[in-house]
């Protein structure tokens, strides 16, 4: 996944040099992820927040389908609480068409006040209004006139063209960590879960709502999950040098209520659900067990996250060079089995 984390929280305006580099960088981590066999890119949203130098998916995802060729372009998650869901659907309808029917939409409500507030959208019904953007851009995807009466929302026979490349309509996933959340993904094709939890009780969360997407009639939902670390020779090395990172983001997380609560947090108990730290042997070992277990449909792994308050943290080259050697070494493990 080419994270859009490149400074450190709370910290200065970068400056535009950074930003202009962390950019072209980006780019080559899509292109390098396609080279090494990964089978999608996957694109978060985030705004106002000054670690993050490449807030617009849609921007993003728009020069990687230029930059690519084979994979999948997904985004996980666009939040169309804060967009006209017109204009954002015929934005990924041309994303679809210049990938040629390589885009996934991956679509969740948001959660930090101060994205709705860059916005100028209250967070009040802000599911509501996911819930309505979502039938709007679905509408205007696969009808040649569509017509829409709702609370945030009115259209009469509002054309969009072109369509999408993908017929009748691209993939929809939808981000979730709570069950109100997991709910909605059930009317779409499928949900993403980042930070699962240890393999027994993922399990056991993941069985209850495949069950629950097949009565309602879903026999191809889909269910992707998120795993993030570092890949190197020195275990020990790697938990020092990487797992302090990790450990701040989850506090990070906690403090927006989302994750459970954290008091004491050591990379150890971060590691015994979605990080990933060490050799390929541990990566091949961990993600084996998650295909066993889980059957995930999607697994992404993401290597990097905000700049921490302390420690070294690695350079482009250096990413670039993980992000090779989980694909060369990871990745097509499991595709030659």
């Amino acid at each position: 996944m080419p994270d859009t984390h490149f400074g450190p929280y709370d910290g200065a305006l970068p400056p535009r040099h950074e930003v202009a580099d962390a950019a072209a960088h980006l780019l080559a981590e899509a292109e390098t992820a396609e080279r090494v066999g990964f089978d999608a890119v996957w694109l978060p949203e985030r705004h106002a927040r000054t670690e993050t130098y490449f807030p617009s998916p849609v921007v993003l995802a728009t020069a990687i389908a230029a930059r690519t060729t084979r994979v999948q372009i997904a985004t996980t998650v666009i939040q169309p609480t804060y967009y006209h869901p017109v204009h954002l659907a015929e934005q990924l309808a041309l994303i679809d068409q210049l990938s040629r029917g390589r885009l996934i939409f991956g679509a969740g409500v948001g959660y930090h006040e101060d994205y709705f507030r860059l916005f100028g959208v209250p967070m009040k019904q802000a599911g509501k209004r996911f819930e309505e953007a979502l039938k709007v851009i679905e509408g205007v995807w696969t009808q040649d006139r569509f017509s829409f009466k709702g609370r945030f929302f009115e259209f009469d026979q509002a054309r969009l063209t072109p369509k999408p490349y993908q017929q009748p309509r691209p993939p929809i996933w939808i981000g979730a960590f709570y069950d109100k959340g997991i709910e909605r993904a059930l009317d779409w094709d499928g949900w993403v879960w980042w930070f699962p939890t240890d393999l027994e009780s993922a399990s056991q969360k993941i069985e209850f709502w495949r069950e629950k997407a097949y009565k309602k009639g879903r026999k191809h939902w889909t269910v992707g999950l998120a795993y993030e670390g570092w890949i190197g020779d020195d275990e020990n090395e790697v938990r020092r040098r990487h797992g302090p990172r990790w450990v701040e983001e989850a506090k990070f997380y906690e403090s927006h209520g989302m994750t459970p609560d954290i008091e004491e947090l050591p990379t150890e108990r971060l590691e015994r659900s979605f990080l990933i730290l060490g050799s390929a042997q541990k990566w091949i070992d961990r993600l084996g067990a998650v295909q066993e277990r889980l059957k995930p449909d999607y697994i992404c792994l993401r290597t990097r996250n905000p700049r921490p308050s302390s420690g070294r943290y690695p350079e482009n080259a250096e990413f670039l060079d993980c992000i090779q050697r989980l694909g060369e070494e990871v990745v097509r493990h499991f595709q030659k089995g």
